[in-house]
């Protein structure tokens, strides 16, 4: 309780700052959690929502919403259209999605952050050295307990237009690594457009405008009839300027760019929270609202209510990926993973994945 209460705190203090833009399958009792350390994939928790509650979002499973429908008020700045709903017609009812997923519109819309949806975190937080995983004033650590710094931060799921049929014009929703308040290291917006559904990456890449977005639109004209699987994954260089981010559409790379730790670093606003330290991150944000500047709440769509966009299998891990040839030897590799999460078959396929990812 009393770690929910000052996460309360701090979200209430990040919707009231005025500054630049936000800175960041089961049928059992849980879902699934695999813990496969000792294979080719690391340690991940898959979040199918076959186990959750229909409704409120907030408190199920480690995943936080406290501005979703059915949370308790008076810790949100807006009630937005975020709740785990059965997802309607036949088209849904596959493998991906099963009988409940999260759903997501834009229906409403606030400058806020911190009270949007969260989903739960990985076992182990991700970011470059000195990466900060307490608030503020210290008082809140956004971490699980026992978790490790990591340089990589890789995470998955599958959206889906609730509406497949047609397009829900305004519709936008926004996926963001983070840590559970306001701040974030990357973001990803899924649209419906009327050629279909698109992404837009934005990341910040310009020091000397370290508050500006460099946008991107890096996939369009996705068939809204279908699922789409999209995949996030980040490497933390230590050092200014060089985090790594690939962006995988239905398993295809279709983007490479930059994190937003410039903006931490060179931003008076990003400087003020973490003293040019970027913040660790752990959970996906799925947030509604504008991003033109913090407390603008964007331009709602309320004829979406009801629909938006259904998600399902959100996966997030963070583990260790080599950054130089001296991290693969003296049995080095056997403690780190590629990118996509593979383990190593010895000291040359480490070495090997490591020049595969220095690739941009």
């Amino acid at each position: 309780m009393r770690w929910r209460f000052l996460s309360f705190v701090v979200m209430i203090a990040a919707c009231g700052d005025a500054g630049g833009i936000g800175a960041p399958t089961s049928t059992s009792a849980r879902p699934v959690l695999r813990d496969v350390r000792a294979t080719d994939e690391p340690q991940r928790q898959v979040v199918d929502f076959e186990a959750f509650a229909l409704g409120a979002i907030d408190g199920q499973f480690d995943w936080q919403s406290f501005g979703g429908e059915g949370a308790a008020p008076g810790r949100s700045c807006a009630v937005y259209d975020h709740v785990i709903a059965e997802p309607n017609g036949s088209s849904h009812r596959e493998a991906a999605f099963g009988r409940r997923s999260l759903r997501i519109s834009n229906a409403v819309t606030s400058g806020c952050y911190g009270d949007q949806t969260m989903s739960s975190r990985s076992a182990d937080v991700a970011g470059q050295a000195g990466a900060v995983s307490l608030s503020r004033d210290g008082q809140v650590n956004f971490a699980l307990p026992g978790s490790v710094l990591r340089n990589h931060f890789d995470a998955e799921w599958v959206v889906a237009s609730a509406v497949p049929s047609a397009q829900q014009s305004g519709l936008e929703v926004v996926v963001s690594p983070a840590r559970g308040d306001d701040h974030r290291m990357s973001w990803l917006r899924i649209g419906d457009q009327p050629d279909g559904l698109a992404l837009t990456f934005a990341e910040r890449s310009d020091a000397a405008q370290p508050g500006a977005f460099e946008m991107t639109t890096i996939a369009r004209g996705l068939d809204r009839r279908l699922p789409h699987r999209i995949r996030l994954s980040m490497n933390f260089v230590d050092g200014p300027s060089n985090d790594v981010v690939r962006v995988y559409v239905d398993g295809e790379l279709r983007h490479v760019g930059t994190s937003w730790e410039t903006y931490y670093a060179a931003d008076p606003n990003g400087r003020a929270n973490f003293n040019g330290n970027p913040p660790a991150v752990n959970r996906l944000m799925f947030r509604t609202g504008s991003d033109s500047h913090r407390g603008v709440p964007g331009d709602p769509a309320p004829l979406t209510r009801g629909h938006g966009f259904y998600f399902d299998q959100v996966r997030v891990a963070s583990y260790a990926v080599p950054v130089r040839v001296a991290d693969c030897r003296d049995d080095g590799w056997q403690s780190l993973r590629g990118d996509d999460g593979r383990t190593f078959k010895n000291q040359g396929d480490c070495v090997s994945q490591l020049a595969r990812s220095r690739v941009r």
